[in-house]
């Protein structure tokens, strides 16, 4: 089963009226996703997911005008050869970032035509057992105010959810919501500051929230592959994830050998894929570290890594951010329900999109 045609699709969706919020440090309104189609003789299309935030055009661009016509003709069923052929051709690009987002793009689309040839979900030709539903939590974005992260907060109670994790560094918005928790008796709290600390600024920061009981303080250093950094928060007294900006498998490994943090957070969207991601679950639960997976997106990478999780998580939980869109060409299937998300049973990765939708939102 040959490639025939590889492509690029953005789309965006706007964001349902809301506070202001803010995401990556800039003000947002609307989400842009960056879809990769891959085709074939064999009739199969597949889809996959590159990481989009703010690098789209650029992504883009490399997709149609690099990438794509090196795939042509290449064994759309030979995953690993097929990923192995790129990486070894365009390893003086990059061996890290944008590349490496569109080599996830291509990966999980292979993975999801490999599916539907099969006639089996992703996460069975990961070796996974039969699975419904994924436990969610709700990432909010950032609302840099108080009484803004608490009414939502509620919301996302009232809605269902048990698990949070806010991207908040002010020590009153963090306490505030494990108060509020505590409270309702719900779930775990987790806090995402982005790499917003030094080292010393994180062990300050982070000692007063010692006996809030939160599951893990997210990336509390800069830069983020500080992982000696990383390891003195841990060593604190707190728990600590990092590894959405953690780009190599190379670099996990060491990660996880080290025992740097308690929690590795491998993007499917950004590390290469399916077959990283699974590379990665491998190395941590043989090493007995915890993986919670970074997916701040909503299409082909959130389902993609349902799948991962479905598959191969022994405590399975998938980040789902919390925002409400506009126009979903997946048909809305990660809105959680009482704190659950659905894990697509079809072929693949278990859902097609709209392609009427998707030409609608299309960004040219």
């Amino acid at each position: 089963m040959k490639i025939t045609r590889v492509s690029s699709v953005v789309y965006r969706q706007p964001i349902k009226a809301g506070p202001k919020i803010t995401f990556g440090g800039d003000a947002r309104d609307a989400f842009e996703t960056l879809l990769v189609r891959v085709e074939t003789d064999a009739g199969i299309t597949g889809w996959g997911e590159a990481f989009p935030h703010r690098v789209w055009p650029a992504l883009r661009l490399l997709i149609d005008n690099l990438i794509a016509p090196a795939c042509i003709g290449a064994d759309a069923s030979d995953i690993a050869g097929t990923m192995q052929m790129l990486a070894y051709r365009y390893h003086n690009v990059g061996r890290a970032g944008p590349l490496m987002y569109i080599f996830s793009g291509i990966d999980t689309a292979l993975w999801d035509i490999a599916g539907k040839a099969a006639g089996k979900p992703i996460y069975k030709l990961l070796g996974g057992a039969s699975i419904d539903k994924i436990p969610a939590y709700a990432s909010l974005l950032r609302y840099g105010d108080t009484a803004t992260v608490v009414r939502v907060v509620e919301e996302a109670l009232s809605r269902g959810a048990k698990h949070v994790k806010i991207h908040e560094t002010g020590k009153d918005e963090i306490t505030a919501t494990a108060q509020l928790l505590a409270k309702h008796k719900a779930g775990s709290l987790m806090v995402d500051v982005n790499a917003h600390w030094t080292v010393p600024e994180a062990l300050a920061a982070t000692a007063p929230l010692r006996g809030l009981g939160l599951k893990w303080v997210e990336e509390p250093v800069w830069p983020p592959e500080d992982f000696a950094g990383a390891r003195k928060v841990k060593e604190s007294g707190i728990g600590v994830a990092i590894g959405e900006n953690t780009l190599t498998l190379t670099d996990f490994a060491r990660l996880i050998d080290g025992r740097f943090v308690d929690y590795v957070q491998p993007s499917v969207a950004k590390i290469g894929g399916i077959s990283v991601a699974r590379d990665i679950y491998d190395m941590a639960n043989k090493a007995g570290v915890a993986v919670a997976p970074h997916s701040a997106y909503f299409s082909a990478g959130l389902i993609a890594t349902a799948h991962v999780i479905a598959a191969l998580s022994p405590a399975p939980m998938l980040e789902r951010l919390y925002v409400d869109l506009d126009d979903d060409p997946f048909g809305g299937w990660y809105e959680p329900k009482d704190g659950y998300v659905t894990v697509p049973q079809g072929p693949g990765l278990g859902i097609e999109p709209d392609l009427k939708l998707l030409e609608k939102r299309r960004v040219n």
